[in-house]
């Protein structure tokens, strides 16, 4: 899908050794360096060592050792050339700087240092170690060089390991030694009591920290979000005379963005400006960016314009936070502002960019601009991160392009990118509701085998792909016959299934269920180890688990498994199933709770809850629990006098609304009050599947009128909706037996509180 392109050759950059010669001279180094240069160090292989040390040699008369060689490695780090050649030039300036120690440790300093800026500590380590095995690498100086060559890779670990081999060795750190361990621990992600705990260390030791130190402190705290902790640090300077700079002062807006205090980062901007120190682009890029996070869009917008007045020029990172918040309010029209605007300015779109893009547009069903950005990318050579994976992944997944979803995994492998718990799950939930919960359940076991740890997303979608796996057969046969398909290497892959392979006998279907049943109680068990709560989402997958269960046994067991996170919500379940009246209480409370939560989270249990009771006989309980949440408004524009909206409802809700709604025809008839022409009931008619009206919805609620005799017929040129005359509704209405048909009752009905009719059953021990 996405190839990097191989880098430049270096042959036409500037030569550092001539740079370091004509400042000798006092003339100015060219732009680049000229044709032939037999002294072309950056021209050199870096393995020949023959020639490294020739060039460095035709220089010996114009460089002043140790300063010129030390400053040739900083120019090499400077400008970013191979960190190979860099580590191979340290080896050959060695013989031209003399036997002293101290103008050898100069230079494995500025080695180490320009081996760290290129992100290669380890090399910095064996250069380090070539040092101190000579006798000239057992200063502060190296150490110190060390430490920060970590610190700028985010390895505290082996920075913090530095200090205190340094300290072993007899070495007096320094404040450029703490602030390099600290700025590593802040980097490296290390908890900010022991960044902290190196700070008072540093002042027991009798050093005085500078505004380096601080910086990195407020620079730490500003990472995990500790507000409390970055303002006292930001006070500490004040107290102890130290001068803030924009630095400190971006650093510390940034980490008051992070926890949402908008009104303090403002009062924070114009402090720094009344200091007499000019915000800048990063300083207004991340009030705009604390806004937006907080859906502050007009606030954010606002300070936009005011950089624009002040004539501050938009970076990168403000122009992608724009298109952000023009993605998440929809104005398509600006994002193409934007990007107009971009490419006039010439500012390359980068990864964030295209992830910004892709999302929003994803989100918004254009698959087709999706396509033009994913070739863009690929184009002007912007490598993909995870999150373009992950985002593509639930793009195509939540679109049924399943085969589709699966090829960007298999680029994703190819890539060489470590995944997140955000790829795993957008995968796992493809193989899902693929019905593949075997491959899901594998590429769990692959997942905390690498260290990434699951999370209720990720379970929530293998739990809710079993609960819906049966609909999902009927729905889409064909997938459960084959799998996945997906093209890769030009040839056409295909994960099978193998439980499904062969035909489905009953004999095959029971044996699937109960393997199924295995999986998904091996699953609780795995969520209960990892200490991974669920949430309402879990509970939802879990009653729709129940659902697919054959016999009420097999879904106590389930329910059983729900008592281990959520007692209260398993009470609830348990005591409608079993026919509890004293519940019904108990259940109100848990509906206000639903109440607090997003329209299609409650909608979601409101949906499962009812069909498990469906499922299960209890058919007067899952009329309530439908009127409850008719009443609450979980399902929009649903109930008509005259006309039925069912494409938001499951089976069982949709079902026991049918009854209801019918019966309050009836009493509309028997009232003698007028009626329009037509009756209708809308259940959708499965767009989203391979075969069209291939709605389980629609052939649910079609036998559900035959098998009660209700007059309503598939209208000509709509599938997807059933109507009939009202009079015709009414005859039959009218008729002696028909009331007694449209009257639900649960099979079970019990006096007793949940409580004590509970089996004390145990989780099943894997």
């Amino acid at each position: 899908m996405w190839r990097r392109e191989e880098e430049p050759g270096d042959d036409g950059d500037a030569d550092a050794l001539h740079a370091v010669a004509d400042a000798r001279r006092g003339v100015a180094p060219p732009p680049v360096c000229g044709g032939g240069g037999e002294h072309g160090l950056l021209r050199v292989a870096p393995d020949d060592h023959r020639a490294l040390g020739a060039a460095l040699a035709s220089f010996r008369g114009e460089l002043v050792a140790p300063d010129d060689y030390c400053h040739v490695l900083r120019e090499l780090g400077d400008r970013d050339k191979s960190a190979i050649r860099a580590f191979e030039v340290f080896h050959a300036a060695l013989p031209h700087v003399g036997n002293g120690a101290v103008d050898k440790g100069k230079l494995l300093t500025a080695s180490i240092g320009s081996l760290g800026k290129m992100g290669r500590p380890d090399l910095a380590r064996r250069a380090f170690d070539a040092g101190v095995a000579g006798g000239y690498g057992n200063t502060v100086f190296a150490h110190s060089a060390l430490i920060s060559a970590y610190a700028r890779s985010g390895l505290a670990n082996e920075a913090m390991g530095v200090l205190e081999s340094m300290k072993g060795a007899g070495l007096r750190p320094t404040t450029v030694s703490y602030n390099a361990v600290i700025d590593a621990c802040g980097k490296g992600g290390v908890d900010l009591r022991f960044t902290l705990g190196y700070f008072r260390q540093m002042l027991k030791d009798g050093l005085c920290p500078d505004r380096k130190t601080f910086n990195s402190l407020l620079a730490a705290c500003s990472r995990v979000g500790h507000l409390e902790d970055a303002r006292a640090v930001f006070d500490e300077m004040i107290h102890l005379g130290i001068g803030r700079d924009i630095y400190t002062y971006n650093t510390f807006i940034d980490a008051i963005c992070k926890c949402g205090n908008m009104e303090l980062a403002m009062q924070v901007l114009l402090d720094m400006e009344a200091k007499g120190v000019k915000p800048n682009v990063v300083t207004y890029s991340t009030l705009i960016d604390g806004y937006s996070k907080l859906e502050k869009y007009e606030e954010a917008l606002k300070l936009c314009e005011k950089m624009k007045s002040m004539r501050i020029q938009l970076d990168r990172v403000c122009y992608n936070t724009l298109l952000a918040i023009y993605v998440k309010t929809g104005k398509y029209a600006e994002i193409a502002n934007i990007c107009d605007e971009m490419e006039e300015l010439g500012i390359e779109k980068d990864t964030v960019t295209y992830n910004s893009l892709i999302n929003g547009y994803g989100k918004q069903g254009r698959l087709d601009i999706v396509s033009i950005l994913v070739q863009d990318m690929r184009k002007r050579g912007v490598a993909p991160s995870v999150l373009t994976y992950s985002t593509l992944i639930d793009i195509y997944s939540k679109a049924g392009m399943h085969g589709d979803a699966f090829n960007v995994y298999l680029d994703f492998k190819e890539s060489g990118l470590k995944p997140d718990v955000v790829l795993f799950s957008s995968f796992i939930d493809t193989l899902a509701k693929n019905g593949l919960i075997e491959w899901a359940l594998s590429l769990l076991n692959d997942m905390t085998e690498m260290g990434i740890k699951p999370n209720v997303v990720t379970y929530n979608a293998i739990i809710d792909a079993f609960g819906k796996s049966k609909v999902m057969m009927e729905d889409d046969p064909e997938v459960c016959e084959m799998g996945i398909v997906g093209v890769y290497g030009g040839q056409i892959v295909r994960v099978a299934n193998p439980v499904s392979r062969g035909g489905r006998s009953a004999t095959d279907v029971r044996m699937r269920r109960s393997q199924e049943l295995f999986f998904i109680l091996e699953l609780f068990q795995k969520m209960v180890q990892q200490g991974v709560r669920p949430n309402v989402v879990t509970f939802s997958a879990i009653l729709n688990a129940c659902s697919r269960c054959n016999s009420f046994e097999d879904a106590a067991l389930l329910l059983e498994q729900l008592r281990l996170f959520d007692n209260f919500v398993y009470g609830v379940a348990y005591g409608l199933l079993v026919g509890s009246r004293e519940v019904w209480s108990q259940a109100q409370s848990l509906f206000n709770q639903l109440g607090r939560m997003d329209s299609p989270t409650s909608s979601a249990f409101y949906n499962a809850l009812t069909d498990v009771l469906w499922h299960f006989g209890q058919r007067r309980k899952a009329q309530q629990v439908v009127f409850e949440g008719i009443n609450r408004r979980v399902w929009e524009n649903t109930w008509g006098e005259f006309c039925l909206d069912l494409h938001l409802m499951s089976c069982g809700a949709a079902q026991a609304m049918v009854h209801a709604w019918l019966l309050n025809v009836r009493s509309i008839v028997f009232e003698g009050r007028a009626m329009p022409e037509f009756l209708s009931i809308l259940t959708g008619w499965g767009k989203h599947s391979r075969i069209a009206g291939a709605s389980t919805l629609r052939r649910v609620i079609e036998a559900l009128l035959n098998s009660i005799g209700a007059p309503f017929q598939v209208e000509r040129f709509n599938i997807g909706r059933f109507v009939s005359p009202s009079a015709v509704v009414a005859a039959w209405l009218r008729e002696s037996g028909t009331v007694n048909i449209l009257l639900l009752h649960d099979e079970r009905v019990q006096q007793a509180t949940p409580s004590n009719l509970v089996p004390r059953l145990q989780a099943l021990q894997l």
